[in-house]
């Protein structure tokens, strides 16, 4: 006669990690303000400004303000890129303007007919 093992207990959950730790592909598609001040480094009431003034790209839910991951992306890359520090204030009005051209590229392309996959992509600003 077989004996089956009896229930397998299950590996324990890992602690809790900051944002910056979480593994690539466990990564949120938004950060809220306090993961994305921890994230940069700043005082939060800090970041809150720049979201508030429109000088760091977010979004507004309700009373709510969170950051797409893809922003912090882009800014860190140009960082690297260029080598050098970046003003906030100019980074953030080129990321809205490229932006923009790329979501009117995008319309005139479905206007046009075009497949969404054959509609031009956006990059961060250089």
């Amino acid at each position: 006669m077989q004996h089956l093992p009896g229930p397998v207990a299950k590996p324990a959950s890992p602690p809790s990690q900051s944002p910056a730790s979480r593994p690539e592909h466990r990564r949120p598609v938004f950060y809220t303000a306090a993961e994305t001040s921890e994230i940069l480094r700043l005082d939060e009431s800090t970041l809150y400004r720049h979201l508030r003034n429109g000088t760091f790209p977010g979004v507004k839910i309700g009373g709510r303000y969170v950051v797409p991951q893809i922003v912090l992306e882009r800014l860190i890359a140009d960082v690297l890129a260029t080598g050098r520090c970046l003003d906030l204030g100019k980074w953030t009005a080129r990321w809205r303007a490229e932006q923009h051209a790329t979501a009117v590229q995008r319309l005139a392309a479905a206007e046009a007919g075009l497949a969404p996959h054959m509609a031009p992509k956006g990059g961060g600003p250089r």
